[in-house]
């Protein structure tokens, strides 16, 4: 029997990855992978492939020149294949756009062609990321592929894309055992299946006619290597490197018996695929792992019956065993376990803040679009015959739909609107990266948005630079604001969305909240060329929070998920801006009334003008008094968006009866939070600037950090402030590369005398709860943002809140007066009392 071994690790980390995590893998892994690489080269048959992901040269390049230099000296050696794949690991198949697919592909040679020295003609196959492997990817990779004369091979999951079997009478999938109680006699197929064990064999399938070719890869091998721990208590197996080889040669031998019943003789092949970061990282024991890998590397070296080989090598050799199908209408199951079981989200429309990203990049889609569609009419050929309108058409729905329209647009335009264009192109398929859970990210830190929402930020500024060229191409005057009606988020109902050129604001009829805020600061023109660069390259460390922030994109909120049944099936709901309660001092305790928080609204009136819009939505509920009486309550809500600040006015009504203390209860929340990526102390503070109202203040989470973790001071600590109505929440940015800014937002209350007490809590307290780690779940102020509820009292029936939103971005440092301070986090440090907001 001679059977072969393809060894393929990938290495990955996403777009603006935490500093620490990078830095803690860069030592424990990527470092000692290279000293093992040169130490197993001494064997003369080793082989490995790599995959590299984009985003992980990305930030090598620009980190760590070393290591780009000395894996460019290993390739020399040939024992090197690399494994090619998308510029951006992204969820690409949620894309409006086809032609994204090649753009990644293209993105990712010219990237990696630098990095390794390999095109991808010479690819050993191509990566594709287990998360959401199915019909559209593979199709549309394989298309691209071919356009880039590279093999279109992939190693799939064996348990996902291969039956083992099909239905059975009484199995899982007898229907009429389900629905009616008798087994369903005809459930047997006629179609042909092999077994797991035949699944070591190079395949060949198609899918609208784009042929690819496959080596299934098996879950043991994957989950056996390195197994030197224990991943519970309960778990005592560990497995030494020659269990591991008897493992392989034992299934590879199967393999071999068997295949010639399918009546063709082939050498199997087996695949070990596994994160990268597994060796050194995982087990915090660099030294270990790497003996234990050349013991392994070694037995096979020494084994005549078993050789390393690249993957596509091995395709070229032996060929495939048959043209056999793939399953590929179904995500993989294992990584769907993986992600519920940690709290990490599907990639799919079902998930709240995700759904906001998708959101918002339709918009940027969209204008994209109607931007192309005007750079096709300035060539002749759109425009001329019966033809135009169908080739014009067939180029929109092309893979190479952006080649052509940057060469088109290099070819009549100036240079600077080729420079916006692929600035928007860039960035918008950055963001398709941008699911808010990958990977390691957040049970390290949580999920601040500075982490989350880069790529949103710079999209921000890429489409209004795109919008003005759209409008040059149009003849048309700006309009400083944009107002429509529409369904945003795809759920049924419309929203409320306002572009102005300083902000993007979505109001959602769903809790009547803002659920989509992001502010620019004025001087953001200024800076477009540096952030062009800043995406040309994908800088590590970047500084585009100076001039773009995301003030509301809030996480799920436990408090406010609608549960359906004890197995999980529920309803998230994100904690957004300016939902509402009311709510009652009953029993010594406060009782909210109805479910002004999170019913649904009605819209009663948009109005727009040169200066701003204005948009009135209403909700009116049924409520029981603590009496038992029965009265109708109505809830108004006003929100005014200016170019660069928002106004909101609320104001709820019932016809009083009985004597009882009623508050309208406003929820003032931003997911905008301090970060610290190098050091991990977060800085922030809320300050009440001095005034003649006396006011309440009681403020929930109070931290300090003590030695590496940060520690509750007081979880309800109350205090008494003198008060002006105006407050300002300012959190400190601590970019990687050491950079220190502060931004902040000013909330100025009209009728600051009226409120009875506000309470200051982090914006999300608890997320996912139950269905994550305890620790993973808990939120805070650092991870989440703020929320302020101003108590406003109802009298003779009445009851009325307003506020101004302002903001800025960039300042050079926090001040305020020291007796003015409540700090969030206990690491503010103080500075200049000069009031520069």
């Amino acid at each position: 029997m001679k059977g072969h071994i393809a060894f393929c690790p990938h290495f990955h980390q996403p777009h603006f990855q935490l500093y620490k995590t990078r830095e803690e893998a860069y030592q424990n892994s990527y470092v000692p992978w290279l000293e093992l690489l040169e130490r197993a080269f001494e064997n003369d048959s080793f082989f490995i492939n790599l995959h590299f992901s984009g985003p992980f040269i990305y930030w090598i390049r620009d980190q760590k020149p070393w290591f780009q230099e000395k894996l460019q000296s290993l390739m020399a050696s040939n024992k090197i294949g690399i494994i090619g794949g998308l510029a951006d690991e992204p969820f690409i198949q949620l894309s409006s756009r086809s032609d994204d697919v090649l753009y990644q592909l293209q993105k990712y040679d010219e990237i990696c062609s630098a990095f390794t020295g390999i095109n991808a003609p010479d690819w050993q196959g191509i990566h594709l990321v287990e998360r959401e492997c199915g019909e559209f990817l593979l199709r549309e990779v394989s298309r691209a592929a071919g356009l880039m004369d590279a093999c279109p091979l992939y190693y799939l999951d064996a348990e996902t894309f291969y039956q083992s079997h099909f239905s059975s009478p009484g199995g899982s999938a007898d229907f009429c055992q389900k629905h009616f109680g008798f087994k369903d006699p005809f459930s047997k197929t006629t179609i042909a299946h092999v077994p797991q064990e035949m699944l070591y064999f190079a395949l060949r399938d198609e899918i609208g006619g784009q042929v690819y070719y496959s080596v299934p890869v098996h879950t043991e091998p994957r989950y056996q290597l390195l197994k030197t721990g224990t991943f519970t208590p309960e778990d005592r197996t560990r497995i030494k490197p020659g269990q591991y080889l008897f493992y392989i040669k034992d299934a590879l031998e199967k393999a071999n018996e068997i295949s010639e019943r399918w009546g063709k003789k082939v050498e199997p092949i087996l695949v070990i695929f596994e994160d990268a970061e597994k060796f050194g990282q995982w087990s915090k024991d660099p030294q270990g792992d790497t003996q234990w890998l050349l013991e392994f590397f070694q037995r096979v070296e020494d084994d005549p019956e078993l050789q390393f080989t690249g993957l596509k090598d091995y395709f070229l050799n032996q060929g495939i065993l048959d043209t056999y199908p793939a399953r590929t209408s179904h995500s993989y199951p294992e990584w769907d376990n993986w992600m519920a079981n940690r709290g990490i989200r599907g990639v799919t429309f079902g998930d709240e803040r995700l759904r906001r990203v998708m959101s918002r990049l339709r918009l940027a889609e969209e204008k994209q679009n109607a931007f192309e569609e005007k750079v096709l009419d300035q060539s002749p050929v759109f425009n001329e015959g019966v033809n135009g309108d169908i080739i014009k058409r067939a180029v929109l729905e092309s893979a190479e739909r952006h080649q052509l329209v940057s060469n088109l647009i290099e070819e009549h335009f100036q240079p600077e609107v080729k420079a916006d264009y692929d600035f928007i192109q860039r960035t918008r398929n950055m963001v398709y990266q941008e699911d808010p859970k990958w990977a390691s990210r957040h049970p390290c830190y949580g999920s601040a948005p500075y982490y989350d929402m880069q790529g949103l930020a710079y999209l921000e500024i890429a489409e209004r630079m795109l919008r003005k060229r759209l409008i040059e191409l149009s003849d048309k005057t700006e309009k400083q604001i944009i107002t429509r009606v529409c369904d945003w988020d795809f759920d049924g109902l419309d929203e409320v969305l306002v572009e102005t050129p300083w902000q993007t604001l979505c109001i959602d009829m769903k809790g009547g909240c803002i659920v989509y805020h992001h502010v620019l600061a004025e001087d953001v023109e200024g800076c477009s060329p540096l952030l062009r660069e800043d995406i040309h390259k994908v800088v590590a460390y970047n500084e585009v929070y100076r001039y773009s922030y995301p003030m509301v994109l809030t996480e799920a909120d436990s408090k406010l998920c609608a549960q359906m049944y004890p197995e999980g099936g529920r309803r998230e709901r994100c904690r957004n801006a300016f939902r509402c309660e009311v709510m009652v001092w009953d029993e010594e305790r406060y009782k909210k009334l109805g479910d002004f928080e999170i019913g649904t609204y009605e819209l009663q009136g948009v109005e727009t003008d040169e200066n701003n819009t204005t948009v009135v939505i209403s909700a009116s509920q049924k409520i029981r008094l603590p009496d038992g009486q029965i009265t109708l309550v109505r809830v108004d809500k006003n929100f005014t968006i200016m170019e660069a600040g928002v106004e909101v006015q609320m104001e709820a009504a019932y016809e009083k009866s009985g004597d009882f203390e009623l508050y309208l209860v406003p929820q003032m929340v931003s997911s905008a939070a301090p970060s610290d990526e190098v050091h991990f102390q977060p800085c922030s503070a809320l300050i009440f600037e001095k005034g003649d109202v006396r006011m309440p203040v009681r403020a929930d989470d109070i931290m300090q950090r003590k030695e590496e973790s940060l520690e509750y001071l007081n979880a309800n600590k109350h205090m008494e402030y003198p008060f002006s109505g105006q407050i300002d929440y300012q959190f400190q940015i601590c970019n990687g590369k050491g950079d220190k800014f502060w931004n902040g937002i000013r909330y100025s209350l009209s009728r600051p005398e009226s409120i009875k007490q506000l309470i200051v809590e982090p914006a999300v307290k608890q997320y996912y709860q139950g269905m994550v780690f305890p620790d993973q779940s808990r939120l805070g102020y650092h991870s989440s943002g703020v929320m302020l509820k101003p108590f406003m009292p109802f009298q003779k029936g009445r009851a009325e809140f307003g506020v101004t939103i302002s903001w800025k971005l960039n300042q050079t440092d926090l001040s305020f007066p020291a007796d003015n301070r409540l700090a969030l986090i206990q690491q503010v440090k103080d500075i200049d009392t000069n009031n520069r907001f």
